[in-house]
């Protein structure tokens, strides 16, 4: 029987990106609506082996109700999903990921979480300013917002646990046009929040890692934030952080796992988030000699091997991963998995 793997749907477009590489690859696939009321029927009756997904990144709501349906995918029905459950309930999720490298014991933004009005507030009448409010949703700096005293933060707690009762929380997104609030209700944050100490830092390196690809940039700032600033420096990171990023795949045994790792101005490298879907640019610079590339882990050092791994910004490299772990034989792919460079 010839494998078969379902692409789950997304709010937007972006599953599309599944199709055109799984057409790359000459695999037979089946796009399945997990957003009809039918999900878990359009689910089991199809035939394929396991499921490529694609999670939202645009409201919190969004993404609860599709970590629910993906659970019930692979941890009730039993299909394998591509990225884990795992890495995809951490996705998107700030709260999750600060839990999670706190346990775990690896560098980042000393981070409080608080469930309680009162906690946040006792915490902020004594803690040095500026401070990093983040919400647990949103990519590109959105929802992150540095608060320069406790007038400032004692009204953004106001509106996330509300004045006087959590029914009244009218809740907080930080958007803002010239200096004035703009209200967007269904993006508003309520009932937690996030208090990062602030870091000045040089750049923020993002470092993908693809079954035993490597891929990496630098991320140059833009203001106070990396992220969200389109500015990309084409260089290869340093060992040090490359090395952090296999240690923490291997603790949570993540398939496909991009890392922001900062580099402070006192040269220490500290995780910011980790994001199980980000996109990787075909057709640039990467990493050495101005050539495109990968970096694999050979023998305890890393090796560029020059080539075209990342079409369809990576959505590519990860089908052929997840075809790999379905046991599928690389001889019935147009693109073996550790063949073809270009397309």
């Amino acid at each position: 029987m010839k494998l078969k793997i379902g692409i789950l749907t997304s709010f937007d477009n972006t599953y599309k990106k599944y199709i055109g590489a799984c057409r790359d690859l000459n695999v037979d696939y089946e796009v399945v609506d997990i957003l009809a009321p039918d999900w878990a029927q359009n689910v089991k009756k199809s035939d394929c082996r396991g499921f490529l997904a694609r999670p939202p990144s645009d409201f919190q709501e969004r993404k609860a109700f599709f970590d629910e349906r993906l659970y019930c995918i692979n941890k009730v029905l039993n299909y394998p999903i591509y990225p884990s459950w795992e890495e995809l309930y951490i996705y998107e999720n700030k709260r999750m990921v600060a839990h999670w490298l706190e346990i775990h014991g690896f560098p980042h933004p000393k981070t409080h979480i608080f469930v309680r009005k009162q906690d946040a507030l006792k915490h902020l009448k004594q803690c040095a300013y500026p401070v990093v409010f983040k919400a647990s949703t949103g990519s590109a700096a959105k929802l992150v917002n540095i608060v320069k005293n406790y007038s400032q933060a004692r009204k953004i707690i106001g509106k996330i646990f509300g004045l006087l009762h959590p029914v009244m929380a009218s809740g907080y997104n930080g958007y803002s046009f010239r200096g004035i609030p703009i209200p967007l209700p269904g993006a508003n944050q309520r009932h937690y929040a996030i208090v990062q100490e602030f870091y000045k830092i040089k750049w923020e390196w993002r470092v993908i890692k693809i079954g035993d690809s490597f891929f990496g940039r630098k991320k140059l700032l833009r203001g106070n934030f990396a992220s969200g600033s389109h500015r990309v420096g084409w260089e290869r990171p340093p060992d040090e952080v490359l090395f952090l990023v296999n240690e923490i795949c291997e603790k949570g045994n993540f398939l496909s796992m991009g890392v922001d790792v900062f580099e402070t101005h006192d040269a220490r490298f500290l995780v910011n988030e980790l994001q199980s879907i980000t996109g990787i640019r075909s057709g640039v610079k990467m990493l050495a000699d101005d050539k495109p590339g990968r970096l694999r882990l050979i023998d305890d050092k890393f090796v560029f091997e020059e080539g075209e791994f990342n079409q369809h910004d990576g959505y590519l490299a990860r089908a052929r991963h997840f075809l790999d772990i379905l046991g599928s034989s690389c001889a019935d792919l147009d693109n073996p998995l550790d063949g073809a460079q270009e397309k």
